[in-house]
């Protein structure tokens, strides 16, 4: 079976969960057919304007561990020889290519063309009605909630604010945001102490959580919602004061410590 990955740009987080996501895959018997690499993205803010936000929202102290945590993970990416996409897609001699957006015609003429099943994204780039309605063809995203529940951003950040329990959900996407049908889920009864240990745990576990996705949309096996549906945007600062407010941490020193979850 072949694959193809759909990815923002991004060299921390995604272009290390794609580095072990290719052998896992590949000891599966799935092979990654094209990576279309697309620009960072933070819902309506790119470039700088993504650091920007951050600065804004949760403060300097917390921007400069955020940074310092980035900063470590581009040290272990230097020492891997894997610094970029490019670098992680020749090495694997997979096809790659730079987009501006999922919509372009050459990835929609590429996707109907080659006939490959499944896309899988890690994007917050919105995917058009066209290229969702390729026929047997099928977008597969991760969502850090309990879908229905948290849809949109930064769920681990509503959930602590809300006292809800956490969790991840694979679901098909459409033209609705996180509302396709859900292929996996996995409810954590697990507590967590900061946002970046969340997503850590969220990420080290994907490339088993996705296999387990895949192989549900094979058997057509669709799991029906059973969480309250709710949906959540970009924190403001004053929201930020709640999710202190009800011990929510961004991220902790010991968080620097379990860079082995991602890199």
């Amino acid at each position: 079976m072949k694959v193809n990955i759909l990815v923002d740009n991004d060299k921390c987080w995604n272009l290390n969960i794609i580095k072990r996501l290719i052998p896992y895959l590949n000891s599966h018997g799935i092979q990654i057919n094209h990576i279309w690499i697309l620009p960072k993205k933070l819902s309506k803010y790119s470039g700088l304007k993504i650091s920007l936000w951050y600065l804004q929202t949760f403060g300097i102290i917390v921007f400069l561990k955020l940074v310092f945590f980035y900063f470590l993970v581009s040290i272990n990416n230097l020492i891997s020889g894997i610094n970029n996409f490019e670098d992680l897609a020749n090495k694997y001699k997979i096809k790659f290519n730079f987009i501006k957006s999922p919509n372009e015609k050459i990835l929609f003429n590429k996707t109907k063309l080659n006939k490959v099943k499944y896309s899988i994204i890690m994007t917050d780039h919105i995917l058009n009605g066209k290229i969702l309605k390729i026929k047997k063809h099928y977008f597969i995203n991760k969502h850090a909630s309990l879908l229905p529940s948290f849809k949109g951003l930064m769920p681990y950040f509503w959930t602590k604010i809300m006292g809800e329990k956490n969790g991840v959900s694979f679901h098909l996407v459409n033209e609705k945001i996180d509302k396709g049908k859900i292929i996996y889920q996995k409810a954590f009864n697990k507590k967590f102490n900061s946002m970046i240990e969340f997503y850590l745990y969220v990420f080290n576990r994907y490339p088993y959580d996705l296999v387990k996705s895949i192989n549900n949309l094979e058997k057509k096996k669709f799991l029906k919602p059973f969480y309250k549906s709710s949906y959540y945007s970009l924190p403001k600062k004053n929201q930020y004061f709640q999710f202190l407010g009800k011990g929510g941490k961004i991220i902790l020193i010991s968080d620097f410590f379990k860079l082995n979850k991602l890199v």
